[in-house]
């Protein structure tokens, strides 16, 4: 097994793939999967139905605070998010550190094992109704000068990427409502990490569900079922050594407003090298009703290559043979 690599919650595959338009990048297959997401449900039966499960999920969490019924109610998409909230903003910081316990010596045939660490931060807003047609704002970026912005607005993906100008397009795939699932489901990720050895106690207040994690004792522990998406397998082998963390949820939806968590956990590499590792987010998210999202100036139409004919002819051919 290779040692696990860092990567941003889900991921720092943000905008590659709307940025180049379809077909034109590869696959990104250090992603994850994730669940397909449909676009909301039409308002009145069922967004009360909607409702109606989420705050069972919370009184699941409440009667019973395990790890299941916590992730249970923090996997809802970012599709019953903007169904339930409406206008709305998301933001977190999330920080990744892998170390080796011991020094290595670069040798010949021998993988080297560095020391790893990446900020990651993300923002979000969300400035369409149930109602309304798709308008939002994404943007991530992590220290080590990399991110994207993406922004949907009338038919249209306006990208960029750092340090650079903004481009626009029709927009004609859906690939953000994968992007929005990672946002809203930041949290969820972290939790599930420290999930194996986690005691969960949830208190109501008001309207507001106030969740405490910490580090559960090895015979109070209960067995989570593992993740199937890919890049994840190193989980099952990681030992995880501190939990600590703090999240507020709203009572009626169930989705998270605000969330500190810091896992500290220990995994080998395929030569059984020591890493100790740490994974730190701090995030908030709540209604903004007042929110509009503004076109970005100086915009150039996205580069595309002209195809002749001939040379799309051939190319054509050529794949019919494969």
């Amino acid at each position: 097994m290779p040692a696990p690599s860092i990567r941003p919650v889900r991921g720092l595959a943000l905008a590659v793939l709307l940025a180049c338009g379809p077909a034109a990048c590869g696959d990104d297959d250090a992603a994850p999967a994730v669940e397909p997401t449909s676009l909301p449900p039409r308002p009145g039966a069922a967004r009360q139905s909607q409702a109606e499960v989420a705050r069972a999920g919370v009184d699941a969490l409440l009667a019973t605070p395990t790890p299941a019924t916590l992730l249970a109610v923090l996997a809802q998409s970012h599709a019953t998010a903007r169904e339930l909230l409406g206008r709305h903003t998301l933001k977190y910081t999330a920080e990744f550190n892998l170390t080796p316990v011991e020094p290595v010596r670069p040798a010949v045939d021998t993988p080297v094992l560095p020391a790893q660490k990446v900020v990651d931060e993300l923002e979000l807003q969300w400035a369409a109704g149930p109602e309304e047609p798709v308008r939002f704002y994404l943007s991530q970026h992590t220290d080590q000068h990399r991110g994207r912005e993406v922004m949907v607005l009338d038919e249209k993906a306006y990208t960029r990427l750092m340090h650079r100008g903004w481009h626009v397009r029709p927009l004609d795939a859906d690939l953000h409502l994968r992007w929005l699932d990672e946002a809203q489901r930041s949290v969820h990720d972290v939790v599930e990490l420290a999930a194996p050895a986690l005691a969960v106690a949830a208190v109501e207040e008001g309207e507001l569900v106030r969740v405490t994690l910490s580090l559960a004792e090895p015979g109070a522990r209960a067995p989570v079922a593992a993740s199937a998406a890919p890049g994840r397998a190193w989980r099952e082998r990681a030992e995880v050594t501190a939990v600590e963390g703090t999240l507020t949820l709203e009572r009626a939806t169930g989705l998270w407003q605000s969330a500190e968590v810091r896992v500290g956990y220990g995994v080998r590499d395929e030569l059984e090298r020591a890493l100790v590792g740490e994974t730190h987010l701090t995030g908030t998210a709540g209604r903004a009703p007042d929110l509009q999202i503004q076109a970005p100036e100086h915009v150039q139409p996205l580069p595309e290559r002209v195809r002749y004919e001939s040379e799309r002819r051939r190319l054509l051919d050529g794949l019919a043979g494969t």
